[in-house]
């Protein structure tokens, strides 16, 4: 953290599925006691884990990048019609708080945790285009 902040870089961690912040308490609890440090923020990790939006927003104002793609309970990474996650309620927010970060959209195409069950290439056009109609 002090060789980013000596360097003018924002460091960022992104809390995930196996790591050691896995969940939305866990992740907080580092942030504070890491003075400066950021989060690049991917809901899907904590939402695969039946944790509802609500747990994870407070993460938001932690946010300085952030991950969108289809999930719900059980799945990491599901299409834009199966997701749970209210990215309408997300961008509402991420833009009253000023976000000054990116939004980007995350499917992956490998054999772990489902994520070879979507037409990637359809869902990044399905989320673009609804991140645009916002």
């Amino acid at each position: 953290m002090e060789v980013a902040q000596a360097s003018g870089v924002t460091f960022a961690i992104e809390a995930h599925v196996g790591s050691i912040v896995s969940r939305p308490k866990a992740a907080q609890a580092l942030l504070e006691k890491v003075p400066g440090l950021t989060l690049t923020l991917d809901y899907t990790h904590f939402t695969k884990l039946g944790i509802p939006d609500s747990e994870i927003e407070p993460l938001l104002s932690h946010a300085t990048h952030f991950h969108a793609r289809g999930a719900r309970k059980g799945r990491l990474q599901t299409s834009f019609g199966s997701n749970s996650i209210d990215y309408g309620r997300i961008a509402r927010r991420l833009q009253k708080s000023d976000y000054r970060g990116f939004v980007g959209i995350e499917y992956v195409w490998i054999d772990w945790e489902h994520c070879n069950e979507v037409d990637n290439l359809s869902e990044i056009v399905l989320f673009r285009d609804f991140f645009r109609s916002l």
